[in-house]
């Protein structure tokens, strides 16, 4: 029996039963089974993105924002080669996905067969779960193989945080005729309406914490709790909130840690940046959320308390430690009990004030020297923005400089995500695109000019989204993040500016605004202090790109006088 999109169909229903409902599709001949098998599914929502590159951060970006897995859909060939990326900031960011590549058949495979290379285990060690699926069988157990392999893939996913990979190699032909696509049709409508649905098997835990870090945190005058990033469904929020009430403590919360509490110190880059500040407020406990901090002033004041115990508390089996500092990693899901009864507070009278009286000050500061900055600068941008929003939108943050300007000029919130695993700047705008498909919130995505350039084949795939995702390009002239790096000193002092900015801060020309046309995007750009002001962000309805001209040399002026 020669019926490969019923094979496929069997496994897609098995991934809606445990609880998948995105599927991201790349166009291809040898997927044709995969395709139709999610395409007549109707409990499934399908996006279809020409890139490969592309689709894997959609997937991200989707995996992020509902802490389930989307499906991956391409043919064989470089197709499945180009999910590397989002592979790798899958596994290292802790977010699930799955991906289902089409494969030639085991007679085609090495021999020089077109469109036909090595599939099996592509992604290395990168991917935390692969599979060969084999090619289509019919008896009973093939089938509660495919069962099982559905849920294998989907909790392997979301508990050790990756991208799980079932490789399917199929013969032709490979479309179905119109009875098998019939039987597809029924069973996948069955699917929907059974209601008896296994989504998941783990179970939510009640943990009690040990004598030994009991005593830690009570006897602790000066605790301090440092919030790194984590997907909002790995953020332990609830958690944070009730320690920081009970203990009187102060929050460091980066952005995309997804960590928002009265307790919260907001301009805590300015505060960490002064060694003064640093020893007067030196801690004697620090908490630790999230996955390892990445913000400069954070880092380094941690490695300058060297002798501060520090425990960990985190959602996912991961080693986060770059200080090789934490004595107890407290590892746990989101919705697990902690016993904290036994948890007393020991604060010091002020303690919390103390760095309250800082950040306000710091607060000042900052409106001070925005306002006395004549030209337009990334500060400008980030803190507006943040001022401005309705708090019910998403943030997208890309790398390089749009992370650490959040935390110098804005603040951490709930609702904020960044691509900190590997922290590269592809797949910035696919990975916003993703997380407005699945939310259905309007999104934010803040980006440099590299980083949308990279990721420009994106845009594309904006006009159809559910939400809108406004795009806001920071256009300060190429890296200038790399002005922070030795060479650029180097380079500086040796008369060779012209060797920096060629191969180092590589400033683009190219016209943002026909690359809105060619997409069908509506195109804003902004030059002065003025025009920024004058957005009104709640009149905006659907997708579209504002382009910030900003001073990259006031920009960084700015950035080291705050």
């Amino acid at each position: 029996m020669h019926d490969p999109i019923r094979w496929a169909s069997k496994l897609i229903q098995a991934f809606y039963t445990a609880g998948v409902r995105h599927a991201v599709i790349s166009p291809g001949s040898r997927s044709t089974p995969l395709t139709m098998a999610v395409a007549v599914h109707p409990g499934l929502h399908k996006k279809i993105v020409l890139d490969e590159r592309s689709a894997g951060f959609i997937a991200l970006g989707i995996g992020k924002a509902t802490g389930k897995a989307a499906l991956l859909i391409c043919t064989s060939g470089t197709a499945v080669a180009n999910y590397m990326p989002a592979v790798i900031e899958a596994k290292e960011s802790g977010t699930p996905m799955v991906i289902l590549s089409a494969d030639r058949p085991p007679n085609l495979r090495g021999i020089g067969s077109s469109q036909t290379v090595d599939q099996l285990k592509i992604f290395g060690d990168q991917a935390i779960f692969f599979h060969e699926a084999g090619e289509p069988a019919f008896d009973d157990d093939d089938f509660k193989r495919l069962r099982f392999l559905a849920q294998q893939a989907t909790e392997t996913a979301i508990t050790k945080g990756g991208a799980a990979h079932i490789n399917l190699p199929f013969r032709k032909p490979l479309e179905p005729t119109s009875e098998q696509l019939k039987l597809v049709i029924e069973e996948s409508e069955k699917n929907v309406l059974n209601r008896d649905h296994k989504i998941s098997s783990i179970a939510n835990k009640s943990i009690h914490l040990s004598g030994e870090i009991i005593d830690m945190i009570n006897k602790s005058q000066r605790p301090l709790i440092i919030a790194g990033p984590a997907n909002p469904h790995q953020a332990l929020l609830d958690l944070v909130l009730q320690l920081s009430n009970s203990l009187n403590c102060p929050v460091v919360a980066e952005p995309g840690s997804n960590i928002i509490s009265d307790m919260q110190i907001d301009r805590f880059d300015r505060i960490l940046r002064n060694t003064d500040l640093r020893k007067q407020l030196k801690p004697d406990l620090i908490l630790q959320f999230g996955d390892q901090p990445f913000t400069k002033p954070v880092l380094s004041a941690v490695e300058t308390w060297h002798d501060v115990p520090v425990l960990q508390f985190i959602s996912r089996d991961a080693w986060q430690d770059h200080f090789k500092r934490v004595l107890y990693r407290i590892i746990l899901n989101p919705s697990d009990d902690l016993d904290l009864q036994k948890i007393k507070s020991a604060t010091s009278d002020g303690w919390f004030e103390r760095w309250k009286k800082h950040d306000h000050h710091s607060k000042d500061l900052l409106k001070k020297s925005l306002d006395n900055t004549d030209q337009l600068t990334d500060g400008h941008i980030f803190n507006y923005i943040y001022e401005s929003i309705e708090k019910d939108w998403n943030v997208m943050l890309s790398n390089s400089f749009p992370a650490r300007d959040m935390a110098q000029f804005g603040s951490s919130s709930v609702n904020q995500f960044v691509n900190r695993g590997a922290a590269g700047i592809d797949g910035i705008l696919s990975t916003a695109a993703g997380i407005a498909e699945s939310s259905e919130k309007p999104v934010f995505c803040l980006l440099g000019d590299l980083a949308f350039l990279h990721d420009s084949n994106a845009l594309f795939s904006l006009k159809s989204l559910k939400a809108p995702v406004v795009t806001v390009v920071i256009n300060n002239g190429g890296g200038t993040i790399f002005q922070m790096l030795p060479v650029y000193t180097m380079l500086k002092e040796q008369n060779r500016a012209d060797l920096f900015q060629t191969y180092f801060q590589t400033p683009q020309d190219v016209n943002i605004q026909f690359l809105a046309n060619a997409s069908g995007l509506p195109y804003l750009r902004v030059e002065k202090k003025s025009d920024l002001e004058a957005l009104d962000f709640k009149s905006i309805g659907k997708s579209m790109i504002i382009e910030c001209v900003t001073d990259a040399d006031a920009s960084m002026k700015l950035r080291e006088s705050f």
